[in-house]
């Protein structure tokens, strides 16, 4: 890896930004990139599908209320917060499908370059990180190196960027979310263990043949270096839904479960992924105006 710092990706973000914020004012806290607009061409699919993006502006337009009632911000700036709401959920309607593709695949690229850097100053912890299965690489690729940076750019430079009642609300949203994130991807793990352990008993009592399929190319296998507690546990959840997809190979494989059902399981982590993924790369290009100006 090569040492670099914050500011040497800034221009790399404006590429990015360019191609996803222009026309939205620039002081929103968290919002939501064209590109996550509900897809109508099956050909392209970030996990956003089934109108989830449709009620994170929603619930984004209620925490503006929220936060008013609480007398964190004032009316004028709830008002301000909704039309930046109003504006992006416009901007959706718009976007063609294959510009949304170009996007997703200029953030995976942005990504994968950030990967390869070294953030100059930061006490890391490097990581071993293996996925099996594809449909979980572009996941990784397109949201968690922005997940990683932004996670220390908060601690270092939220104060800065954020006023008193939001960083406080950023940081919350972020907790909550992924300890939900993780809970669901424990569950998710326990119950295919079980079931795949009481098929398989029952299918050797029987003298049936059980088929053992395992992924002997995996689709992501590389070290990375965390920034912080909450990216490790980020990778923590990926790293447990792909087990999770493991069983659901030996239950394929033996025809204990369906195909089709299987990608139903899986599109529904992605879209429960997906928002927490969205707002940390969002609030990452809101804290990269913070280090530009330092």
């Amino acid at each position: 890896m090569t040492t670099n710092t914050d500011t040497a990706v800034v221009t790399q973000d404006d590429a990015l930004r360019s191609a996803t914020m222009d026309g939205l004012a620039p002081n929103t806290t968290i919002e939501e990139p064209a590109d996550a607009a509900p897809c109508t061409n099956l050909g392209v699919t970030d996990g956003a599908d089934d109108g989830s993006i449709e009620r994170e502006l929603a619930d984004m337009e209620t925490a503006a209320d929220s936060l008013r009632k609480e007398g964190l911000i004032s009316a004028d700036e709830a008002e301000e917060k909704k039309a930046e709401v109003a504006n992006t959920r416009k901007r959706f309607s718009e976007l063609r499908p294959e510009d949304r593709a170009a996007i997703i695949r200029r953030r995976r690229e942005i990504g994968v370059q950030i990967l390869t850097r070294q953030l100059a100053g930061a006490a890391v912890v490097p990581v071993a990180i293996k996925l099996n299965h594809t449909r979980l690489r572009p996941l990784f690729e397109q949201w968690w190196p922005f997940m990683n940076r932004m996670s220390i750019n908060l601690q270092r430079f939220g104060g800065a960027t954020f006023g008193k009642g939001e960083l406080s609300t950023v940081e919350t949203y972020f907790e909550r979310e992924l300890t939900r994130m993780e809970d669901y991807v424990d569950e998710q793990l326990r119950v295919a263990e079980a079931y795949r352990g009481q098929r398989e008993s029952e299918m050797r009592a029987r003298n049936d043949i059980v088929f053992e399929p395992t992924v002997t190319l995996p689709s992501l296998n590389l070290t990375v270096e965390a920034y912080s507690r909450f990216s490790m546990r980020v990778l923590g959840v990926l790293a447990k839904f792909d087990r999770t997809m493991d069983q659901f190979d030996f239950m394929v494989w033996n025809g204990i479960r369906d195909q089709s059902d299987i990608n139903d399981e899986v599109a529904t982590f992605l879209r429960k992924f997906h928002p927490l993924g969205l707002r940390s790369y969002m609030t990452h290009l809101k804290l990269m105006t913070t280090v530009r100006g330092i």
